[in-house]
């Protein structure tokens, strides 16, 4: 069976929202995607606010969550990103805790905006869930806060 690894920095981090779009993955493991920033610069009907989006920053790095999955899993998570029309893939290379650097897939907003737009509650509840869930540190979750201007 192939498998293949999804870095995860949005609502997806969620464990309970994951298994609910994907069914349950074959393994799940915190990782550090390097020259990047998460920034709120996308609308998102369906979270009726700002989503967390990818953005290209040097000296940056973010902490989410990999999880290793199969090729079916990443076209029900293309669907509910709405790929090609709201998001589209991007292959990356991600450090992965206790298995190194891999190649991974992650999706971004086909269509971000200049400035930010405001999260909903529920969508930055959904993603702090996932940094306590996965044990990411806590000056994450102040950081999130600050980006979304919270």
């Amino acid at each position: 069976m192939a498998e293949l690894w999804y870095f995860s920095y949005g609502w997806s981090m969620d464990r309970t929202l994951m298994r609910r779009c994907i069914g349950d993955w074959l393994d799940v493991r915190r990782a550090i995607l390097k020259g990047f920033e998460i920034v709120f610069n996308a609308y998102s009907p369906a979270w009726r606010g700002g989503i967390a989006n990818l953005r290209e920053n040097e000296g940056a790095r973010i902490i989410g969550v990999a999880y290793k999955i199969t090729p079916d899993q990443l076209a029900r998570l293309d669907a509910f990103e709405g790929v090609p029309s709201r998001a589209s893939r991007r292959t990356i290379l991600i450090e992965v805790e206790g298995v190194g650097e891999v190649k991974a897939v992650t999706h971004i907003a086909a269509n971000p905006r200049n400035a930010l737009v405001q999260p909903s509650k529920e969508y930055l509840s959904a993603m702090y869930r996932g940094v306590r869930q996965h044990s990411i540190p806590d000056d994450i979750l102040k950081t999130l806060q600050k980006v979304a201007g919270r």
